[in-house]
């Protein structure tokens, strides 16, 4: 089980409620954790994406990353949701809405960004999935994620700039790891990602050595 933590609709909600971003998210562990037991629920671990075994993960990953050269800088300029905290491509939007949030207007954003390489992934994965049809099942979804690659893979951004809530990036600290990004690294760092990492927080200030 696990909380993904650094987002910006928690700190909004946590500043609405004049708390701390961190002490917002130990209260919400309790809640959740309240609700597991209720309904008789159990579970071998559990995980924060706000823990520092986790930080450590991702700060270890993104280091990887960084040097093979699949991050590069950039500017990501299009409309943002909010509540989805993702960028939507104009295609996307109904009436000019999120069609997740139909009553809320995403905002125009132009922004320094950290890129992932993405898409010089594309050929060497169809490869992959042609050589190793075993790799991935059942059927139906791995040719739901062909389908999905064969469309073309678009570099992601790995980064959000002029926030203070999240995990630094350790080559550019005055932004941090996008929370999507972030979040789905917590698979690895709950089974040892980054273990070689010592994660310390001094107040709001995080390193890892």
């Amino acid at each position: 089980m696990g909380n993904d933590e650094h987002s910006q609709n928690v700190f909004k909600k946590a500043t609405e409620q004049g708390l701390a971003p961190l002490a917002y998210c130990d209260l919400m562990e309790q809640e959740f954790r309240k609700t597991w037991e209720r309904l008789d629920l159990s579970f071998d671990d559990f995980i924060r994406t706000t823990q520092p075994r986790h930080e450590a993960g991702v700060i270890e990953l993104i280091r990887r990353i960084y040097a093979a050269g699949d991050i590069y800088e950039g500017v990501y300029e299009g409309w943002y949701c909010v509540s989805c905290e993702e960028f939507k491509q104009e295609k996307d939007l109904v009436n000019g809405n999120c069609p997740l949030h139909p009553t809320l207007k995403p905002e125009w954003i132009r922004e320094k960004n950290y890129f992932f390489r993405l898409s010089k992934y594309q050929q060497p994965l169809l490869e992959h999935f042609a050589a190793h049809p075993e790799f991935m099942q059942p059927e139906n979804r791995r040719n739901e994620i062909l389908r999905l690659i064969e469309g073309g893979l678009q570099d992601i951004s790995v980064s959000r700039a002029g926030q203070s809530w999240g995990i630094p990036l350790p080559f550019e600290r005055s932004s941090v790891v996008y929370v999507w990004f972030d979040a789905l690294i917590n698979y690895a760092s709950a089974v040892g990602l980054g273990t070689s990492l010592r994660c310390s927080r001094n107040g709001g200030r995080r390193t890892c050595t």
